[in-house]
């Protein structure tokens, strides 16, 4: 049965299935992305690929010129420039929503490049982050907020308009443990919101005020938002993973994890579930049962999707996601719903088997919605032929549709 050998790839996480196929082998060569730092832009998007300045250059083995090199999502070069490095270290990169990409140097310097490898924009975020370095960034669809090594900290709302906004000081006097952002368009001010590790508990920043929340929380040492704003995932100092509303106010997900020590990446997959990968491993949580374990023999990067997480390796890239309800009606084991029995029934077909007239008369009054699901599941597939084979079923159930409304 070719539903066997669908749903046996699938993991169950609690009650839900997920599953992750693989979308391309990358065409690159010798990317190595422990050496490299790398943006990756949503929705299928480029990747930005550049050597990392704070690891050592094995001379003999590459050029000592550092390039920024722009891929497609399956490791094709698109183009690629000569990086001149004039502002110091580079601290961040980013896609925006429309593809531009985002390099912020230590000296606060932002250079905006076309898919082309071309600069197209050059400002500064201004003398405070001149005069004291800028640490750490993060981005989000078209802004960014940075700390600087004074704890200085700033945002730019919105790249199209390069203008720079200083925070509220909050009298930090070491640099958090981790920072993550609640976009404009998700907080009631309309304006950008920064959540700060700081001690035990966990500090708001707008432009125009810091709030103290969940006191004796921490030391939180990773911090991730929700796509939208509603959640905070986060990693505790003594090694479980919190997901809470972004007010603190409720705990949705509680888990003590097998390590204290922080994972390399915390992502969002989806709204259902929470990744944690350290050096080998890749763990899913959800809010019920037992996280799904995935092990990895090379380093792995997670970008998070609105539906799921692609995960980019040197060399593959797959996408691990909840399994739409249409396709698990159709090909979870044992399935009798109308789906399944109409996708079987084509196989009977096929086959030049009477079962499949059998199964039509099972179904003939669900006829109907068991299209609509083969088509959905059909919609949701990355396997060429399974997608063939789903959109068949549709159009030979769809076939019996039309004679039922005839006869009526």
């Amino acid at each position: 049965m070719a539903g066997v050998s669908v749903a046996a790839e699938w993991q169950l996480l609690y009650n839900r299935y997920y599953r992750k196929p693989e979308l391309y082998q990358m065409q690159w060569k010798h990317v190595d992305l422990t050496r490299n730092k790398v943006a990756c832009a949503p929705f299928g998007g480029p990747i930005a690929v550049i050597r990392d300045d704070a690891k050592i250059v094995q001379l003999y083995a590459e050029s000592a010129l550092r390039k920024l090199r722009i891929f497609t999502s399956s490791g094709r070069l698109i183009s690629e420039t000569v990086w001149k490095n004039p502002g110091g270290r580079l601290i961040g990169m980013s896609w925006t929503d429309d593809l531009i990409l985002v390099c912020i140097t230590q000296d606060g310097t932002v250079y905006s490049y076309n898919i082309h490898s071309e600069l197209v924009n050059t400002f500064s975020l201004g003398k405070e982050c001149f005069e004291n370095s800028v640490v750490e960034c993060v981005f989000w669809g078209n802004g960014v907020v940075c700390i600087n090594e004074a704890f200085e900290i700033f945002a730019v709302p919105d790249f199209k308009i390069p203008k720079t906004v200083k925070l509220a000081d909050c009298n930090l006097e070491e640099l958090p443990h981790c920072m993550a952002v609640i976009e404009p368009q998700y907080t009631k001010s309309g304006d950008v919101e920064v959540l700060l590790g700081v001690g035990d508990h966990v500090l708001l920043v707008e432009e125009d005020g810091v709030q103290q929340l969940a006191p004796g929380i921490g030391p939180l040492q990773k911090m991730v938002v929700s796509r939208k704003g509603e959640f905070v995932a986060s990693f505790t100092h003594d090694g479980r993973l919190l997901v809470m509303s972004s007010d603190f106010s409720d705990v949705i997900i509680e888990h003590a994890c097998e390590s204290a020590l922080p994972p390399d990446q915390l992502a969002w997959c989806g709204l259902d579930s929470v990744l944690l990968y350290w050096d080998d491993m890749l763990l899913m949580v959800g809010p019920y049962g037992d996280p799904v374990r995935y092990i990895y023999d090379e380093p792995i990067i997670l970008i998070p999707e609105c539906d799921g997480v692609r995960i980019l390796s040197n060399t593959s890239m797959e996408f691990l996601h909840r399994v739409p309800d249409s396709t698990v009606s159709i090909f979870q084991i044992g399935s009798t719903l109308p789906s399944a029995l109409l996708y079987d029934a084509l196989e009977h077909f096929d086959r030049r088997s009477a079962k499949a007239d059998e199964n039509l008369r099972l179904i003939w009054s669900s006829l109907p919605e068991a299209v609509e699901a083969c088509v959905d599941a059909a919609g949701y597939e990355f396997d060429i032929s399974q997608q063939r084979t789903l959109l068949r079923a549709a159009s030979y159930g769809q076939t019996f549709s039309r004679l039922i409304s005839a006869l009526i």
